[in-house]
């Protein structure tokens, strides 16, 4: 299951971004930390937006799909615990549940605030006004790879909570 619904995912999400940042930025010598269109800022906002959406689009359909042929087993309830962490988890099941585009794109909406502010704050803390390619490069592999450590999980644990879904 590691291998399968994290490490994958997150390797497909950090080459996916490296390669979008070095498509986008290949003719500049270096990219402004804080200006619109185009710019470190504008990055962290597509990637905090758009990897979760994705992301939850094909993993929600696959682990549905597997859930469904019984290649994983549903996780009990009560093995996944209680609180809050247990509440948002079972949100996210029941939102993903029929691996809808409104369900995917409400999860993203929800993810965004958690993916983003956490890396603006870091960027406010950036010494320079601009990055090198290779800076944003590495920038955009780190982000992406901590954006799919965090999502990826979520929509799996959600998911495998409880195995009555089904693909609509």
């Amino acid at each position: 299951m590691l291998i399968g619904y994290v490490l994958i995912p997150l390797a497909i999400n950090v080459a996916i971004n490296v390669f979008l940042g070095w498509l986008l930025f290949l003719d500049q010598e270096s990219v402004p930390v804080w200006e619109f269109p185009q710019s470190v800022a504008m990055e962290v906002v597509g990637t905090g937006c758009l990897l979760p959406l994705i992301t939850a689009m094909i993993s929600s359909r696959v682990l549905l799909r597997h859930l469904r042929s019984g290649i994983v087993q549903p996780v009990p309830k009560t093995e996944v615990g209680s609180g809050v962490v247990s509440r948002s988890l079972s949100w996210v099941g029941r939102v993903l549940q029929g691996a809808s585009f409104g369900g995917c794109l409400l999860f993203s909406v929800v993810a965004f605030p958690f993916l983003t502010i956490p890396a603006f704050l870091a960027l406010l803390g950036f010494p320079d006004d601009s990055v090198g390619l290779f800076t944003l490069i590495a920038m955009k592999a780190v982000y992406a790879g901590l954006c799919g450590l965090v999502v990826t999980p979520v929509i799996a644990v959600g998911l495998l909570r409880d195995g009555n879904h089904s693909l609509e």
